[in-house]
């Protein structure tokens, strides 16, 4: 565990969550001169397909480019459309691909494939990738779930439940059935705990066993759990006005800027890995302007994301990854839409473990196909599993001891991994 997540935890037994840092500002837009593999992750991930041209890989002055206009970003030369500016303020602290190509255009298909790395088999049950971290780096030594999940339930994997996520629904309750009874007091629950492993105690003496024993042991972090400050009810507006109006609080719903909060807050507790869901980018119809509400809140989502982990000194130790299903077609249907297109399509990577400051691959002029540098689901898994340190060449046993690959053949990137 590192030194500041240590400090952190300390100081939340101590008497709360500490208070932003005063971190210079000077330092907080300096080159990675080095990167450190992750120890953590953040994905956000853009349920029903976001639309690479209108984000991230523009095609301006050409019949692809829709109603949007190109901007410059903090890469010469490179571009993003209009409505990300914050994010193309930041392109210096990124690592964008432009090269991601799937066999799969089917929304449960896609999403199988990007979250596991295998294409979808009935017969087994592949393990997401915050499933696959929680097994090989769970510290048993931290009171909270290794994978956590904002929005999104998993099925069971081959890995088991354990290896499952803590599904948050309300970001506000992250934790509703942690939370005691009304008029059941503390003392009672101590009593009852008390009372439990006593029984458990009696058991393990008398049938000459541990199971007992790992049920107290179970049960008192359970217990820890829900003391744990970032399983509290919590309200950003009261508790961080500032930060939270930095994160988006006042576009759309506020979803994502509670999110990317919550999300943070998570990692800086121990959380090995946090998913977010956002949904909303299958725009077969009016894609544009959907595509412009929806990029507002990941704009400043993501971008305050990057700078709050900078200035806390968590993002060299937390890699964040954005990317969805599959991409949108360079064709404007006559719907004022872009359909599916698993061909071409764009991610965002920044962090740990990642050479930031370029782009990797590149779309034809118009978007229809890859020019050079393609790069597979099970590469862009490889990749983020080496850069959180994970061996890809290496055998693992599933608990049932099937033998298990992180990833259907994939090799990491080379390019985007650093040290």
């Amino acid at each position: 565990m590192s030194t500041s997540r240590r400090s952190f935890l300390q100081a939340t037994c101590a008497g709360g969550l500490s208070c932003f840092g005063s971190s210079i500002w000077s330092s907080l837009f300096a080159a990675q001169s080095e990167t450190e593999k992750a120890e953590s992750c953040i994905l956000i991930f853009l349920e029903g397909g976001p639309s690479q041209i209108d984000t991230f890989d523009p095609k301006p002055d050409t019949p692809s480019a829709g109603s949007f206009e190109a901007i410059d970003t903090k890469l010469s030369g490179v571009k993003f459309a209009q409505h990300v500016p914050r994010l193309a303020e930041l392109a210096d602290k990124l690592a964008i691909v432009r090269s991601l190509t799937s066999m799969e255009g089917d929304h449960d298909r896609a999403q199988s494939l990007m979250h596991t790395g295998h294409r979808p088999n009935p017969r087994l049950h592949y393990p997401a990738l915050g499933s696959t971290v929680a097994w090989r780096q769970a510290d048993p030594e931290i009171d909270v779930p290794a994978f956590v999940s904002i929005g999104r339930k998993f099925d069971t994997s081959i890995l088991g439940p354990q290896f499952g996520p803590f599904v948050i629904e309300d970001i506000g309750n992250p934790a509703p059935s942690l939370t005691l009874p009304e008029g059941f007091s503390e003392a009672r629950m101590k009593r009852r705990l008390t009372a439990l492993e006593g029984f458990n105690g009696r058991f393990d003496k008398q049938y000459q066993s541990l199971l007992g024993n790992d049920l107290t042991q179970l049960t008192r972090r359970a217990d820890r759990m829900r003391n744990s400050p970032v399983f509290q009810p919590y309200d950003p507006a009261v508790a961080e006005p500032e930060l939270f109006e930095r994160y988006g609080s006042g576009v759309n719903d506020g979803y994502m800027a509670r999110a990317c909060l919550t999300a943070r807050r998570l990692v800086e507790a121990g959380v090995k890995f946090v998913e977010i869901q956002y949904g909303g980018w299958d725009t077969h119809n009016d894609n544009f302007n959907q595509v412009q509400n929806l990029s507002a809140s990941l704009d400043m989502g993501i971008s305050t994301l990057i700078d709050d982990l900078q200035e806390r000194g968590l993002l060299q130790q937390t890699l964040v990854v954005c990317v969805g299903e599959f991409g949108r077609t360079p064709k404007i249907n006559g719907e004022n839409g872009r359909d599916h297109f698993p061909d071409v399509f764009s991610a965002l990577l920044a962090g740990g473990g990642i050479k930031v400051g370029q782009v990797l691959g590149e779309s034809s002029e118009d978007g229809s196909e890859i020019k050079n540098r393609p790069v597979s689901i099970p590469d862009f898994h490889a990749t983020v599993f080496t850069a959180m340190g994970l061996e890809i060449s290496k055998d693992y046993f599933a608990p049932d001891g099937r033998l298990l690959k992180l990833t259907e053949n994939g090799r990491p990137i080379t390019e985007l991994l650093g040290g």
